[in-house]
């Protein structure tokens, strides 16, 4: 079996065109894709990794798949992908005349001293979590020559927010963004300092949103790429794992927490950006500007019926008056228990 996703993915090459002329007529710059390549005889495999790419958007190279020997080398003999995953009991004398640097082994149980020198990743995990290690690799070998992301309408920003705690803004923020992921492209970012997100998935996620945003200072262009190295699915949207540190909240600039979220929302292809903000932030105001509605979760409770009225006139009274016009207050009950919807990781 051979497959091949051209850019973008799910179109036939009519469409592709059609596609391409209309987003140059907009000013909208094409991806720069790079090409991947994976063989393995497991059927079942190869189509949930080309059924995972095919579900996530804005990846950052075409992919073909292959199941025969005979059709890889066929292919290899007329071009040399920039990455090529071979499975460890498929691997050849003929495939390693590659280029090392190129090859990714996927392994199984145990791999031979023989792949020593090449990279290897551990077949059987959640597929959510190859394409993290695939990207991560890319990206490293890739170095300068990383792409600019397709343009497309700005994504909509929605910010949640309180002046007062305890008012359920993670659980708003959540099914916010499970609502909204029926119908559209969604990112769920949680700027909190004490998310909590770690334990309510009994996770210990690798690269969080500390780690993207380290990456952004570095190489700003490429940080829509990075993006998908980082990124968990959940029940109809996506999310950034929060820092754990919550003193990189404090100790990084809020001019470049906006310009992070701002870059997000033009390099990248969802449609909506929910946001919720904490307290500690240096000034969270700069950033509810940027953000194109406001949900603020208030609760009948005197004092914070109390607190929320000192916050709107603190606005008013410090030229944030724009900031109340786009906030809308969302009267939330009390919630005693509350059990996020469980992760989605395709397989």
């Amino acid at each position: 079996m051979c497959r091949e996703l051209v850019y973008p993915i799910g179109r036939n090459r009519g469409e592709s065109v059609a596609h391409v002329k209309d987003v140059i007529s907009k000013g909208g710059k094409l991806l720069k894709k790079g090409s991947l390549a994976v063989f393995d005889n497991d059927e079942n495999y190869t189509e949930s990794f080309l059924e995972y790419i095919e579900e996530k958007k804005g990846m950052p190279f075409e992919i073909q798949v292959f199941t025969k020997q005979e059709s890889l080398l066929q292919y290899l003999e007329s071009r040399e992908p920039q990455l090529l995953l071979v499975a460890s009991d498929v691997m050849c004398h003929e495939i390693e005349k590659v280029n090392r640097e190129k090859i990714i082994i996927l392994a199984g149980e145990e791999v031979s001293s023989s792949f020593s020198e090449y990279r290897t990743i551990y077949k059987y995990q959640s597929m959510e979590n190859v394409i993290h290690q695939v990207i991560d690799y890319y990206i490293d070998i890739t170095k300068d020559s990383i792409f600019v992301p397709v343009t497309k309408n700005k994504s909509e920003i929605i910010g949640i927010y309180s002046p007062v705690g305890n008012v359920g803004k993670t659980a708003v923020a959540w099914a916010m963004a499970q609502t909204l992921g029926a119908d559209y492209t969604v990112l769920y970012i949680n700027m909190q300092e004490y998310s909590g997100m770690d334990r309510m998935f009994d996770t210990d996620f690798g690269a969080n949103l500390s780690d993207l945003m380290y990456f952004y200072k570095q190489s700003p262009e490429s940080m829509a790429v990075k993006l998908k190295a980082v990124t968990y699915s959940a029940e109809g949207f996506d999310y950034i794992p929060p820092l754990v540190y919550s003193c990189d909240l404090r100790n990084i600039d809020t001019g470049q927490w906006l310009q992070f979220i701002q870059n997000i929302a033009e390099l990248t292809e969802y449609d909506k950006i929910i946001i919720e903000f904490g307290q500690v932030l240096n000034n969270p105001m700069i950033l509810l500007e940027s953000c194109n509605r406001i949900f603020v979760p208030v609760s009948n409770d005197w004092m914070n019926q109390c607190k929320k009225k000192e916050w709107e006139e603190y606005l008013l009274r410090t030229g944030y008056e724009e900031i109340l016009d786009r906030t809308e207050m969302l009267q939330v009950p009390q919630i005693r228990q509350w059990t996020p919807f469980l992760p989605f990781h395709p397989v």
